[in-house]
C-alpha cells in the first residue's frame, strides 16, 4: 500500500509540475504612448474644425433666412404681376375704345369725355398699385423700357430716337411689367 500511495503522489507531483510551469504570454509589440501634448493637439485640431464647420453652417443658415426675407418681400411686392398684366388688355380696350370714337364720333363730346374719364380712372388705380407708364415721347430707344417695332427714316429726328408710340409699356416698382411698343428713328 506504501507502494500505491507513492504512486499516487509520484503522479500528483508530475501533474503538479506540468501545472506549475509558468504560462507563457504572448508578447505585444511595443505601443507608442500618446503623450498629453499630442493628444491635447489632436483636440486642438478637431475643435477648430468642428469650429470651423459651424461657423461656416451658421453663416450658410444667415444667407438662407436673408434669400428667403428677399424672395418674401419680392412676393408681396412683384405677386401682382401677372394680374396687373391681364388688367393692362383692359386699359388697351379703353385705349382703343377711344381713338376709334375720334375717329368714327367725333361729335359725340360726351362720349368721348366719358371714355377719357374712364381712363384716367383706370391709370389712377393702376397708380395705386404702383404701375406707371414708360414714357417714350422724345426719348432714346433704350430696348429695356421699349421694343422697337419698326424703323423709319425722318430727316428731322435724331437717329435711335421714339418717333411714335404704337403701345403703351408699364413699370411695376422698378420692373417693367410690359414694353413699350414704338416705332424708332433710323
Amino acid at each position: 500500500m506504501n507502494e500505491e500511495k507513492q504512486n499516487v503522489f509520484s503522479q500528483h507531483d508530475e501533474i503538479e509540475e506540468e501545472t506549475t510551469e509558468p504560462i507563457q504570454t504572448v508578447e505585444e509589440s511595443p505601443q507608442e504612448e500618446i503623450q498629453p501634448e499630442d493628444e491635447f493637439l489632436s483636440l486642438k485640431k478637431q475643435a477648430e474644425e468642428f469650429k470651423d464647420k459651424y461657423l461656416r453652417a451658421h453663416a450658410e443658415m444667415d444667407n438662407m433666412k436673408k434669400r428667403m426675407d428677399r424672395e418674401r418681400k419680392d412676393i408681396i411686392k412683384y405677386g401682382t404681376e401677372k394680374l396687373l398684366r391681364d388688367l393692362l388688355l383692359v386699359y388697351d380696350a379703353i385705349e382703343k375704345s377711344i381713338s376709334m370714337a375720334l375717329e368714327l364720333h367725333p361729335d359725340d363730346e360726351d362720349f368721348i369725355h366719358g371714355l377719357r374719364m374712364t381712363e384716367k380712372l383706370f391709370l389712377e388705380t393702376l397708380k395705386r398699385n404702383n404701375v406707371e407708364p414708360i414714357e417714350t415721347e422724345n426719348m432714346p430707344f433704350d430696348p429695356n423700357y421699349h421694343e422697337a417695332m419698326m424703323q423709319v427714316s425722318k430727316p428731322d429726328i435724331v437717329q435711335g430716337m421714339v418717333v411714335d408710340e404704337i403701345e403703351k409699356g408699364f413699370m411695376v416698382h422698378d420692373r417693367v411689367l410690359r414694353p413699350a411698343k414704338v416705332t424708332v428713328s433710323g
